[in-house]
């Protein structure tokens, strides 16, 4: 039997073990191959179930007394989200906002943190979003902004930054980091561990952005020891129009980073819990 043929195929789906999963999402034209995830994941029976009910007997019922539980949703999804997706424990995880939105913050809190330094560093083949907005970072707090050219062969293999790399532009000025966990277009793996340990040795943080990561690999972010991290829900996460984002912060940094956004909740006494009350 050639691999080519379509029996051949037709059993290789048959005894796929993730082939029941297909009848888990809506699917109204079973001739369309639906490979386009990365932006927008197929839609599950299970949310549309999930949504209606909320509207249905919690917005419907409960209007604003909703409010009593609905305060700590960022929290309950985040440690949820954490423990599946992410490698991380309790209380470290919010699912909120726009990943602009808090990529922004976590960049200014971190660069906030470090007083005095005024170096950040990116890679050209990062998200266009992101380079925008530490662009603009830069240009309002005088920042030198560093982008690496790993859009050059001559410099990275497949526009991966590895810690070898990252080292020869690294300096005491280095304030943060930020680089995607995958590119987003050559799909390169960054070693999240070793990149964060080596700006770390030179006192900066590391953001990563794991929006196309989220959902598709393991990163382990307590194990690796990664402090900031940002990422979306509707890639590999399945989510939908609108959905929120995500901001992971470590223990280890909380009560170093302020929340640049102050709000209703902005009290900085414990500024996890502030970060967690402005969030809704």
């Amino acid at each position: 039997m050639k691999v080519t043929d379509r029996a051949y195929a037709l059993e290789l789906d048959k005894n796929d073990p993730l082939a029941p999963y297909r009848s888990k999402f809506v699917i109204t034209d079973p001739n369309l191959c639906y490979l386009d995830g990365n932006s927008l994941g197929r839609l599950p029976h299970a949310t549309v179930k999930a949504v209606s009910d909320f509207v249905s007997h919690e917005w419907g019922n409960e209007v604003v007394t909703g409010w009593s539980h609905w305060i700590d949703e960022a929290q309950v999804a985040g440690d949820l989200l954490g423990r599946a997706a992410l490698g991380a424990a309790a209380g470290q995880v919010l699912v909120c906002d726009t990943t602009s939105v808090n990529f922004y913050q976590l960049c200014l809190a971190a660069i906030k943190a470090r007083p005095g330094r005024k170096t950040v560093i990116t890679d050209a083949a990062n998200f266009p979003t992101d380079r925008y907005i530490l662009a603009g970072i830069a240009e309002q707090l005088g920042l030198n902004l560093v982008i690496i050219d790993n859009e050059d062969p001559a410099v990275a293999e497949n526009e991966l930054i590895t810690a070898e790399l990252l080292e020869k532009y690294m300096s005491e000025d280095v304030a943060l980091v930020t680089l995607e966990v995958i590119q987003y277009r050559s799909g390169a793996r960054s070693d999240i561990e070793s990149i964060t340990d080596l700006a770390r040795s030179y006192g900066a943080f590391v953001v990563w952005d794991a929006s196309h990561a989220t959902g598709a690999i393991e990163m382990n972010f307590d194990e690796h020891g990664v402090d900031l991290a940002i990422g979306c829900t509707y890639k590999y996460g399945n989510s939908g129009p609108g959905s929120p984002a995500w901001l992971y912060v470590s223990k280890r940094v909380q009560k170093e980073l302020q929340v640049p956004i102050q709000g209703w909740f902005g009290k900085p006494i414990d500024y996890w819990n502030s970060w967690c009350a402005n969030r809704l």
